[in-house]
């Protein structure tokens, strides 16, 4: 699945992007990218309950933004090792590069397997890899001693975006495409907002009206292929 990401990511439609894989340890992969770094970290692995999971996340989310910022670039996106995203999200950066960043209120759910995705018109409550915001020095640590707390990047949760009183008044934009493609009963699907309203009688006709086949396109668009 990080593989399937990461192929992902990197076959971005703008060369000008940088991929940082933090992880305890690098995993054994067929794929290799001169724009792909893996930052190894001796993170102690996290229990099963959510608090200890969500401060492994925290705590690999500071590692990747201290290496992201020794290369000074005008936007990071942070993104599960298990999504896929959209092929123009690099170019579209490269593009705007004033702009403060965006949110992805547009995306897919997609579970393993399935000949069909859906469409997603709150895709940055759901999935974390919804979230590009400016590099600005201020808002990244110089070091894992900071504390995590001073860094909205760090310590807010991607549902939280939106709301600049709680990102340090950053005022996002929305992503005007669908950004990334949630790929969900992978077994790793264990933090971010809950996926209560997406099942369950009541939602039946809305998951037929935004009902998408897997085509061709789309999964060229995002290099989601199956494991």
């Amino acid at each position: 699945m990080c593989e399937r990401t990461l192929r992902s990511i990197c076959r971005q439609t703008n060369g000008q992007f940088h991929v940082f894989l933090v992880c305890n340890e690098a995993p054994a992969m067929a794929f290799s990218h001169p724009a792909l770094t893996i930052v190894e970290e001796d993170f102690p692995i996290p229990g099963r309950d959510t608090a200890a999971r969500m401060f492994d996340k925290h705590e690999k989310l500071k590692r990747g933004l201290i290496a992201a910022r020794h290369l000074a670039p005008c936007h990071v996106m942070l993104a599960d090792a298990d999504d896929c995203v959209h092929r123009r999200v690099a170019e579209w950066c490269q593009r705007h590069p004033e702009s403060p960043g965006w949110y992805f209120p547009d995306g897919y759910i997609y579970t393993a397997g399935s000949p069909w995705l859906y469409r997603l018109r709150n895709f940055d409550q759901i999935c974390g890899t919804s979230i590009i915001v400016k590099c600005v020095e201020a808002n990244f640590p110089g070091s894992m001693s900071d504390p995590k707390s001073d860094f909205f990047m760090v310590e807010r949760g991607h549902f939280e975006f939106r709301d600049p009183s709680r990102i340090g008044g950053i005022k996002l934009e929305p992503l005007p495409f669908a950004g990334g493609i949630y790929v969900t009963a992978t077994g790793e699907n264990y933090t971010g907002a809950s996926l209560r309203g997406w099942q369950g009688r009541k939602m039946f006709v809305k998951k037929l009206l935004n009902a998408r086949p897997l085509t061709k396109r789309i999964r060229e668009e995002f290099g989601l292929y199956e494991i």
